[in-house]
């Protein structure tokens, strides 16, 4: 299952990556203005529209529910699965013990690796049995999980590769997007602001990505 907005750069990269372990793929297209709903289709996708919200978390349980398999596979479309990956999932899915599965991703970004404690090994929950997760609609937002979970050891052949940001404009885009979103959760959670927030919210920040 992918969930994809203006990504006719990317698509055709994480659906071939992904054709080798799924029994169908769903695109779940979000109002682009590209080509990406064309070009999936080209490829073989199920492709289903659903409303652009900016953040992909409102679109997720819609997604899941458009998959017909035992097994789902969550991806986003700037993602890929690499080979290795693929036979370990072939072999998770082989377990009846393993409800969910937690799957490390190695963040690319403007061209590197970045190996910092803060993006690596940024687990993510993508490889479960259907119905043993669900998603609420905050940002960032922890899934909802159901029976025994397993985690994919840290290491770089069983890692999502995400290709993150390529640019600072995009870089910029995204955070003043996602930001807007944040700052909704916050305040539904009464969350007041101080003046000192101003300071010592960056500096810890900087501190513990820089530093720690």
């Amino acid at each position: 299952v992918i969930t994809a907005w203006n990504e006719e750069k990317s698509i055709a990269r994480i659906i071939s990556s992904a054709k080798s372990i799924a029994d169908e793929i769903v695109v779940v297209d979000t109002e682009s203005t590209d080509k990406t709903a064309e070009i999936a289709k080209k490829l073989g996708a199920k492709v289903f529209s659903h409303k652009n919200t900016g953040i992909v978390e409102p679109t997720r349980n819609f997604s899941l529910s458009k998959a017909k398999g035992d097994w789902i596979l969550l991806l986003d479309a700037d993602e890929e699965v690499s080979a290795l990956l693929a036979q370990e999932i072939k072999r998770i899915i082989a377990d009846l013990k393993i409800d969910y599965c937690r799957i490390p991703r190695k963040n690319i970004i403007f061209g590197r690796w970045i190996k910092s404690s803060h993006w690596w090994p940024d687990y993510v929950y993508r490889l479960f049995r259907k119905g043993s997760i669900s998603w609420d609609d905050t940002i960032h937002s922890i899934p909802l999980t159901r029976g025994h979970g397993h985690d994919l050891a840290a290491t770089e052949e069983f890692a999502l590769v995400h290709h993150h940001y390529d640019s600072i404009s995009q870089y910029v885009d995204r955070l003043n997007r996602y930001t807007d979103y944040q700052l909704q959760a916050i305040q539904a959670h009464g969350h007041d602001f101080l003046w000192t927030d101003i300071v010592n919210r960056p500096v810890a920040e900087f501190l513990t990505q820089y530093f720690a």
